[in-house]
């Protein structure tokens, strides 16, 4: 096993953190990139793994919620999914399966010291609660997260309520082909503006869309299948679900039912959309976070 590893950032000209890259090879699967953001002075609390939905990739907590966090003292590891952001895969994703993905968070968990707290957006929260009690966890924080029954729901509400998303993010979006520019299956058009909050300056809007990669047709179909998933509640797995107000893919009542399956704590980020790690209100997702380990002591 190796791995590239990218020059360290010192966290901008006043420093107080460093984030390093890297894309960690391994013989069962195509190399996977890894982004450590990490506190220059002394570190508080369980480390931290960050896992990004759908079309996403470890930049999306990288832009502003790994700095944030490591400010306060807090270790964070950002996994990048197969074919996603830096990692490898991008010409199989047509074959990708949502079990590869669950073995992709599978070995991150293995590349950090101790059991982390897992924070998990949309689809990768999907894959988070798929392993609990099934992978050392040592908290979950799910935002804007998938319930536990999976796309299924989400799926036929987006469909019928805006259909411009649906069409476009879903459909247009999941149409990786091999040697496809990473823009070639960026979410564009008017599903670019109802991805975010109004407040959010259409130029970064259109810029976070642009960074997004297509998505794997065959993991987005298992994702509409429920699977068995255990209850936080009865592992004694600390969790805390995020909601967003202007989310218009996974709206409140989703997150409400998931907070009551896992007997969670529930919280509303106002303004934001489906990405609050990338929206107006990003400081305010990393404030409740901090809050919220601290509160449960991790």
């Amino acid at each position: 096993m190796s791995s590239r590893t990218s020059p360290t950032d010192r966290g901008g000209p006043q420093g107080g953190y460093t984030v390093q890259t890297r894309v960690v090879a391994r013989p069962d699967g195509p190399a996977l990139e890894l982004v450590e953001t990490a506190p220059e002075r002394p570190r508080v609390g369980a480390p931290l793994l960050l896992i990004h939905g759908a079309f996403g990739g470890a930049w999306m907590w990288a832009e502003h919620l790994g700095p944030f966090l490591a400010r306060r003292g807090r270790t964070s590891l950002a996994l990048s999914l197969r074919g996603h952001g830096g990692s490898e895969g991008r010409e199989r994703l047509r074959e990708t399966t949502l079990e590869d993905y669950l073995a992709d968070v599978r070995f991150a968990l293995e590349r950090l010291p101790q059991a982390p707290v897992v924070v998990a957006h949309s689809l990768g929260g999907l894959l988070a609660q798929r392993l609990i009690g099934r992978a050392q966890m040592r908290g979950l924080a799910l935002v804007c997260s998938l319930p536990p029954e999976g796309l299924a729901t989400v799926n036929l509400r987006t469909a019928l309520t805006e259909p411009v998303v649906w069409l476009d993010a879903f459909l247009g979006a999941a149409t990786p082909q091999a040697g496809a520019p990473a823009a070639a299956g960026a979410i564009a058009g008017e599903a670019r503006t109802l991805l975010f909050s109004e407040g959010l300056p259409p130029a970064r809007a259109r810029r976070y869309a642009a960074m997004m990669t297509p998505e794997a047709p065959r993991a987005l179909g298992a994702a509409n299948v429920p699977g068995p998933i255990l209850s936080a509640f009865l592992t004694r797995l600390p969790t805390l679900v995020v909601g967003a107000a202007q989310d218009r893919l996974v709206w409140r009542a989703c997150t409400l039912r998931t907070a009551f399956y896992h007997a969670a704590r529930h919280e509303t980020i106002d303004p934001s959309g489906h990405f609050p790690m990338l929206d107006v209100c990003a400081d305010t997702l990393g404030r409740r976070l901090v809050d919220w380990l601290e509160a449960e002591g991790l």
